[in-house]
């Protein structure tokens, strides 16, 4: 039986996150060669074609690198750092281990209140229904790296704070059945400011990326509006373009 199991990912980008921790935790160092595909995806019990796909994604992040006749090896330790490709609705947990750390969250706040006209806009609701909104610190070993303002849609229903702890895909989808199929995301520099440099330990002058996203499930219809704000000295994050 295979070590990958489908949790609402693509079964190559599972594969492309269990490679990504098997080079965090030294399995594969840099500068060395992976396995031959057939003995990688017998290891890992999916089909070559699937390890192909995440060993794609792999290379244009600048993880591994594919040499003609030799094989894939793994970048050395003067090659790019992890980012995060835009092109996949990624977990900011996920976001945090593709650069060798480990995700905690922090300052985390709850509450019931009244959309106002921008959320409302968002969620496509009335401005004045009420929606759960959930504000935290994620860290990155211990250090904010990301500040999330999360608000959820009606069609959610009652939100079990405790559970809140674990990533928000996770309980949309294991506790609440809703699977977010997509998002569309707006990303713009910003100054931090008095209030954002407190929640992430940077000075009020210091640059922030900010992903303004809508995120929908498969009926389309909006379930969570996120205001992600990033330390710029954690992230930088990319996309693969194609002439067509």
């Amino acid at each position: 039986m295979g070590r990958i199991h489908q949790n609402g990912k693509s079964l190559a980008d599972l594969v492309r996150l269990e490679l990504l921790d098997e080079i965090r935790r030294g399995k594969y160092l840099a500068g060395s060669r992976l396995p031959n595909e057939e003995k990688l995806a017998a290891e890992l019990g999916v089909s070559r074609n699937t390890l192909r796909e995440a060993l794609r994604v792999l290379e244009s992040e600048g993880i591994v690198e594919k040499k003609q006749g030799l094989g894939t090896f793994v970048h050395g330790e003067s090659g790019p750092k992890v980012k995060p490709g835009l092109e996949v609705l990624f977990r900011v947990s996920d976001a945090i281990l593709q650069l060798g750390m480990t995700p905690g969250t922090t300052d985390m706040e709850f509450r019931i209140s009244a959309a106002d006209t921008w959320e409302a806009e968002k969620l496509g609701v009335k401005a004045g229904t009420e929606v759960s909104h959930l504000r935290r610190v994620r860290t990155a070993d211990g250090v904010p790296a990301v500040y999330c303002i999360d608000v959820f849609a009606p069609k959610v229903g009652h939100i079990g704070r405790e559970e809140l702890k674990q990533s928000v895909f996770s309980y949309l989808e294991e506790l609440k059945g809703i699977h977010i199929a997509y998002a569309s995301a707006d990303i713009r520099p910003i100054v931090a400011g008095k209030e954002l440099a407190g929640k992430l330990a940077v000075s009020a002058a210091s640059p922030l990326l900010l992903m303004d996203q809508v995120h929908f499930d498969k009926q389309d219809e909006p379930i969570l509006y996120s205001r992600l704000f990033f330390r710029s000295d954690f992230f930088v994050f990319h996309v693969v373009r194609r002439r067509e």
